[in-house]
């Protein structure tokens, strides 16, 4: 009897823990809400790196979770037909909307950021919505209503001004740039295009940049490679430019991107002031002397052969010139 008394306690526990790891997300134009138990935290890629926001939950219904912080208290809803509703008066109830609902997905694994957001065109079969979250050129498909955990997984193959394009053992499929295009999937079986899937939102802020250059790690002063998340450098062709370093994001302005010598090697040179540069050396390591990471960190391992030979003739017939 004590022993199945333990049992049943071990049980308890465990629904328990599963209960507060339980999460959610809700998603709107321009930003997302994520649940982790009781606690939710918005965010805005294109306006803050981490989170925006973060509330508590203080009750639930059918319908909604209502949530508050200092500054106000929200209604997020459970379906995607509702709309997300704030009380700025913190707790007199009067409500209005604040955000139109893009997506709901009671399930949401553990993941570092959400990027894309996809719904099926044909409403009725709402299984299928989902969205992607990538790490530099590692993608992973979510289905939460199909699947617990990653529906699929993709290595990014190329890139062009429209279309991210992605590579698995199945299909390969073709992740607009905006939401003006549908994502595209080939299947490599039998050579069928088709498509079917709407981009509600996209939250990757790389993706509006012209170039981008992957790195697997970076390493210090020529020191041996230091544990460190993928890195990436991007860049337009209007003065902006982003480096994604250690899971966090630095937006900056260059001043001058040009072609120079580096040990013997053609080089471009993106100069930001005068004491910050960044040079792309060649397809695979970059060298970054800037004061937000440290000087001469060495980004390495990348894979960027295309963007490279793109920039490089581009600089070699005076066509790049900053906007």
């Amino acid at each position: 009897m004590k022993k199945l008394f333990a049992l049943c306690l071990l049980a308890v526990a465990v629904s328990a823990l599963q209960a507060q790891t339980t999460t959610a997300l809700v998603t709107y134009e321009g930003g997302y809400f994520v649940k982790n138990g009781k606690k939710w935290t918005e965010y805005r890629p294109a306006h803050k790196t981490g989170a925006w926001s973060k509330y508590k939950q203080y009750g639930e219904d059918d319908t909604f979770y209502y949530m508050k912080n200092k500054k106000c208290y929200l209604s997020i809803p459970k379906l995607y037909k509702d709309k997300i509703y704030i009380d700025r008066d913190k707790g007199k109830k009067n409500w209005e909307v604040v955000y139109n609902t893009l997506s709901v997905h009671q399930r949401c694994p553990d993941t570092e950021g959400l990027f894309y957001s996809y719904r099926n065109h044909r409403k009725e079969h709402g299984e299928y919505d989902g969205y992607f979250v990538r790490k530099n050129l590692v993608w992973q498909e979510f289905r939460p209503r199909m699947k617990s955990g990653v529906w699929a997984e993709f290595k990014q193959i190329d890139e062009n001004n429209e279309y991210f394009i992605l590579a698995s053992a199945h299909n390969n499929v073709y992740i607009p740039k905006t939401t003006d295009n549908d994502i595209i999937i080939y299947k490599t079986d039998n050579n069928d295009w088709r498509g079917g899937y709407a981009i509600q939102a996209i939250y990757d802020r790389s993706a509006a940049y012209d170039y981008n250059f992957y790195y697997e790690n970076s390493e210090k002063g020529g020191k041996a490679a230091v544990p460190t998340k993928q890195c990436r450098i991007s860049f337009d062709r209007k003065g902006n430019i982003q480096l994604s370093y250690n899971g966090k994001f630095h937006d900056l302005n260059y001043q001058e991107i040009e072609l120079v010598s580096y040990e013997g090697k053609s080089a471009v040179k993106i100069t930001i002031d005068s004491k910050n540069r960044i040079l792309l050396i060649s397809s695979h390591r970059a060298v970054v002397d800037c004061r937000i990471l440290g000087k001469k960190m060495f980004f390495i391992n990348g894979d960027n052969g295309k963007a490279f030979t793109e920039v490089k003739d581009l600089l070699e017939y005076d066509a790049f010139e900053v906007i």
